[in-house]
Formats: C-alpha cells, sequence, structure tokens
C-alpha cells in the first residue's frame, strides 16, 4: 500500500510539472523609461525592458500618440525599420531591440510613447505600455525686472514688475524679499499667449518700504523663473534714504579689541 501511494505522488508530481512546462511564463514588459522634461535640441533616449518568457519575439513597436514611427522584427531584412513622423528624428545606428535614440527634440516632439511588445506563433500575445513625453522652451535669459522709479526714501511705496522672456510653457515665477518667500497678497499674476504659441509671465510687487523689512537700509528683491527643473534668477538691491545703518558687528573689530586688552595687561 505504502509502495502505491508513493508511486502516485511521484507520478502526481511529474504531471504538475510537465504541465507548468506547458504553460506559457507571462509575458510583460518589466520596466519603461521616458525621461522628461526635455528641453528643445536635446537628445534622448527611451528603453523598453520585455520578458518574454518562453515564448519567441515577434516584433517590438513605438508609437506616438497611436501613430507607429520605429519597429524592431529579429525576422525582417533589415530587423529596424524607421517611419517618418513629425517631431520624431530616431538615430538608427544608436537604437535596438529595447531602445530608441531621439534627437533634436522640438515642441512637435512632446506627446505620449507608447512601447509594444508581441510574440509569435504558437501565443500570438501582445502588451504595451505608454508614457507622456513633455518637451519645454527655456527663456533665453533670465526675468527682467521694471521699476516705476530707482531713488526710495523711508516709507515709499514700492512697485516693481517681473518678467519672464517667452517660452513654452510660461514659467511659474515667485518673489523673495530678504531671501523670504513674499506673500501672495503682495504681488499680481499675467500670463501672455503670443501667436506663436510662446507664452511669458508677468508678476507684479508691491510694497512699503518699512524699517521692519530694511536690513542695513537696503532691502534685497529676488525673482525666480522656474520651468520644471529649470530656475533663473534676478536679484535687484533697493536702498532707501534717509534710513539708519547699522555696522556689522565684524570680526575685525573683535580683533582690536582683543589686541587693546593684551596691551592693558602687558603694561600691568
Amino acid at each position: 500500500m505504502e509502495y502505491v501511494l508513493a508511486n502516485l505522488i511521484l507520478s502526481l508530481s511529474c504531471f504538475t510539472t510537465l504541465i507548468n512546462c506547458m504553460l506559457p511564463v507571462p509575458l510583460r514588459i518589466n520596466a519603461f523609461h521616458v525621461p522628461t522634461p526635455v528641453v528643445t535640441g536635446d537628445s534622448v533616449l527611451l528603453r523598453c525592458a520585455y520578458e518574454l518568457g518562453n515564448e519567441t519575439l515577434y516584433a517590438v513597436k513605438w508609437y506616438k500618440n497611436e501613430g507607429e514611427f520605429f519597429r524592431y522584427v529579429p525576422a525582417a531584412e533589415p530587423p529596424l525599420k524607421m517611419f517618418p513622423q513629425t517631431g520624431i528624428d530616431v538615430d538608427m545606428s544608436r537604437s535596438d531591440k529595447n531602445s530608441i535614440y531621439l534627437r533634436n527634440l522640438s515642441l512637435e516632439s512632446y506627446g505620449n510613447y507608447t512601447c509594444q511588445v508581441s510574440t509569435d506563433r504558437p501565443f500570438f500575445r501582445c502588451v504595451q505600455t505608454t508614457r507622456q513625453l513633455e518637451v519645454v522652451v527655456p527663456p533665453s535669459d533670465g526675468p527682467i525686472l521694471m521699476e516705476e522709479k530707482s531713488d526710495y526714501e523711508l516709507g515709499d511705496n514700492v512697485s516693481i514688475l517681473c518678467n519672464s522672456g517667452k517660452s513654452k510653457p510660461a514659467p511659474e515665477l515667485k518673489w523673495y524679499i530678504n531671501d523670504q518667500l513674499a506673500q501672495s497678497d503682495l504681488y499680481d499674476k499675467e500670463t501672455v499667449v503670443y501667436p506663436d504659441q510662446m507664452e511669458s509671465s508677468s508678476l507684479a510687487l508691491r510694497f512699503r518700504l518699512k524699517p521692519d523689512v530694511l536690513h542695513n537700509g537696503r532691502v534685497v528683491l529676488k525673482c525666480v523663473a522656474t520651468i520644471k527643473h529649470i530656475h533663473a534668477v534676478t536679484i535687484k538691491e533697493i536702498r532707501a534714504a534717509g534710513s539708519k545703518e547699522t555696522r556689522p558687528f565684524t570680526s575685525s573689530f573683535i580683533l582690536t579689541v582683543m589686541i587693546a586688552l593684551i596691551l592693558l595687561m602687558t603694561k600691568d
């Protein structure tokens, strides 16, 4: 009886192993890397890592907004093929079955990119994943500051405008007063869209030149323009006539006091 039971268990084990070998390992895309955002004129490498299991690869196809622009078919000759599309410039020498190298990016390169992997007979399965590639045009220069006047006295109202250069999208502007973010009730925002679809931002800062905002008779204003991870800064210093400036307690003053004390002790 024990011998029969042992053989039955062994047979079931072999049958389970046979079934597992016949079942396909899941076809899947392990990773899809799309660096974003990118700047116009730059190049970028898109990578699509996939696992076939026990299936045979038929094709890897790349799409931008539903339009195919690149494919890899190992059984074809040549295996790599590109299809023209606006905003797409593929460097074929740096592209393969897992990645494509896009160069000379433009605003037309912006869109949803899809990697699609399909297998050959007998399964004929297909998986795909999509990521967005965002393309930005940064301003050519830092923010430009415009003020109503250049000379100020204590108690004056300060009105200064920060204008960004043309870009896409419009930068986010922020004002800082003595390295402290200005309160939102102190400024007004405006965004302009031009006929070429480029944009710019302006941010007006208004506040009163009171003693509590002055440090040694001056206030430092900073306008920061940000598009994604790109930052540009312009700084303006305003001095108030008639304010009392306090001299900093410097190390040279401390050294002078120490020397005087030493001389007094030496005389004693």
